[in-house]
């Protein structure tokens, strides 16, 4: 909450039913919601919709526009679920996908185009997206310019087969000038990345 209040809204990738909607507005941050499943959109419409200033992209971010793929739902109230199978951490932990949507892979820097996002207004970001976070970055490349800090799930184990591991997204971010205030002790956690004034 205290690093929220020196931004002006937030972007938060991976919505799922939208639980930080009230800390947002109590903290009276703009916000843009972005969740790859539709089967939880109606619920997740259901919390953010009487916060006047909090709005709902229903997406799912990559690396490339257009492209479908399949969008896997898993067995944990869908928290989880992700274009990737499941890693070896999460099998451990009898973690199991459901069922499947097919989805269109969608740029971030795209929607910011088509939606005529003024991204000054949400120079904080959330990026929790089940192994994807890095395509989701790769695809943010010019909308970066105008974050100044991300929140970042990472994984320093596999979780997702082929999902981004902490190594990768730190290269990365550390590339476009946003330096991590911690390194994760945890396997499975979320890093605070600032950009560089």
């Amino acid at each position: 909450k205290k690093t929220l209040n020196n931004y002006l809204g937030v972007i938060h990738m991976g919505a799922h039913r939208g639980g930080e909607a009230p800390i947002y507005d109590w903290l009276q941050k703009k916000t843009i919601w972005i969740e790859a499943n539709p089967q939880i959109i109606p619920e997740l419409i259901d919390n953010v919709s009487r916060f006047p200033y909090q709005k709902i992209i229903h997406a799912l971010l990559s690396n490339q526009d257009d492209e479908n793929i399949e969008f896997k739902i898993s067995s944990n109230d869908s928290a989880s679920s992700s274009i990737f199978d499941f890693g070896k951490k999460s099998l451990e932990q009898n973690l199991k996908m459901v069922s499947k949507v097919n989805k269109k892979k969608q740029k971030f820097d795209t929607i910011v185009k088509k939606q005529l996002i003024e991204l000054n207004d949400y120079n904080f970001w959330v990026v929790d997206l089940q192994g994807s976070e890095l395509l989701a970055l790769k695809g943010a490349i010019n909308s970066l310019n105008k974050c100044k800090s991300i929140l970042i799930e990472v994984s320093k184990s596999e979780y997702y087969s082929n999902g981004a591991k902490w190594d990768e997204l730190k290269k990365f971010l550390n590339e476009y000038q946003f330096i991590q205030k911690w390194e994760p002790e945890e396997e499975h956690t979320d890093v605070l990345f600032l950009k560089k004034n």
